[in-house]
């Protein structure tokens, strides 16, 4: 699952009423600090397991991304306990860009990431080919350096390259079902090919989402 755990609770059917969002473990839903009855839920993104008892035990249920519209219907609990997201294992994979049959390559300066850029070519069994997603960063194994949409601007055509580590929204992605992978900075943002008749013409951006361009289309290819 390569996108960040988000998951919202509501106090009534069909996802209405009181809302309680989580990104983060809760040992207790019931304390008496939340006290959240939930009767319905939306797995936003990543994978999560629910528990019937507190503190993570008792019954379990592993809830994917979608709307469950009466939760106790659903599971036959009478509340949630605890819910904890299903960690990220660490794993290396390649990106590859489904309209051209190439791959997410880092090109130039390897040692300095300010000096290299991100771009598309045939495969050829490097390191420079390998990424790693964790905590919504896509990591080069080259370098351990990010991608970065530079400067951080949400419009399109912003060019994307590699950059150190911060952890700031111009740095996270999310896969999509689609295959898209989407920019936190907006979610209709999206990675693609610059394209056109000059030398930059492989090297990558994020664009304005559109469902029938096929450059903005990406599998994940895990090692």
């Amino acid at each position: 699952v390569f996108a960040e755990p988000f998951i919202s609770l509501f106090a009534l059917e069909n996802c209405e009423g009181r809302e309680l969002h989580l990104q983060e473990a809760v040992s207790s839903v019931l304390n008496k600090d939340l006290h959240f009855l939930t009767q319905s839920m939306w797995v936003r993104s990543g994978q999560w397991i629910a528990y019937e008892g507190s503190n993570f035990l008792g019954k379990q249920f592993l809830l994917e991304p979608g709307k469950i519209l009466n939760w106790t219907h659903f599971s036959a609990w009478k509340a949630i306990g605890s819910l904890r997201p299903l960690k990220q294992p660490a794993v290396y994979l390649r990106i590859k860009n489904r309209s051209q049959d190439k791959y997410l390559t880092v090109a130039g300066n390897l040692t300095d990431a300010r000096a290299s850029s991100v771009c598309l070519s045939p495969l050829n069994g490097k390191d420079t080919q390998i990424w790693r997603y964790r905590c919504g960063l896509i990591k080069s194994k080259v370098n351990d350096a990010c991608l970065d949409v530079i400067g951080g601007k949400d419009a399109p055509g912003a060019k994307v390259a590699l950059w150190v580590e911060h952890g700031k929204a111009r740095q996270k992605w999310t896969l999509n079902q689609d295959g898209t992978i989407s920019s936190y900075l907006s979610e209709q943002l999206v990675l693609d090919i610059k394209g056109g008749y000059y030398y930059d013409r492989n090297h990558i951006i994020v664009n304005q989402l559109n469902i029938s361009e096929y450059t903005q289309r990406w599998d994940f290819e895990i090692l």
